[in-house]
């Protein structure tokens, strides 16, 4: 499979039900599999265009409920199939965090400073990431967060940790890193499972 032109699609918001659905495993060999990851990118890249940000984007996000997570940290989309974290770093990270699906809105969440996942790729492969940096690591738990059906707001411990979208350049501004290289070549690597 590989990522092509696809259509936007609308972006679910908060309050839209569909977003508290956990997700079902992905299925690549489904018939409409290609087309949803294309569609899936392309409203990443749409998003991207219109707002100036946005590093990844959930399949429920546009109404399909599988676990799928399309992600862009600099060198093209990729697609990541039915992610599971397989540790996370006792060290915790707080971080004024953005999302699609709340718009106007950052939430300062609490989470791991640094996770191990392993994941399916677009390529058919299984991959795997060990000890992700913190910025990788809050991202790919918001997103896996999508799959479960929770939202950044279920994280707010209360009013002080929601602020709005205008304070984005002062609360977040340049604390993630442009990733100019490929993380997801620099941390990825091969993973076949025992029996495989």
């Amino acid at each position: 499979m590989a990522i092509s032109e696809g259509v936007p699609q609308p972006i679910l918001t908060d309050g839209d039900p569909r977003l508290r659905i956990p997700s079902r495993r992905a299925d690549p060999d489904a018939a409409d599999f290609d087309q949803r990851v294309d569609d899936l990118a392309a409203t990443l890249a749409d998003f991207r265009r219109r707002e100036g940000f946005g590093r990844a984007i959930s399949a429920p996000q546009i109404g399909w409920n599988e676990r799928v997570i399309i992600c862009d940290l600099g060198s093209g989309p990729r697609a990541i199939l039915n992610p599971e974290v397989t540790w996370r770093s006792p060290e915790r990270q707080t971080v004024w965090d953005d999302c699609l699906s709340v718009p106007g809105q950052l939430v300062r969440v609490e989470r791991a400073k640094s996770i191990s996942m392993r994941w399916l790729g677009d390529d058919g492969y299984a991959w795997t990431w060990e000890r992700l940096p913190p910025d990788m690591a809050e991202l790919f738990l918001h997103e896996i967060d999508h799959l479960d059906g929770v939202l950044m707001l279920d994280h707010a411990a209360g009013p002080g940790d929601v602020a709005p979208m205008n304070q984005r350049n002062e609360l977040i501004g340049d604390r993630r890193p442009s990733n100019p290289s490929d993380p997801m070549a620099q941390h990825a690597r091969r993973w076949t499972p025992t029996g495989h």
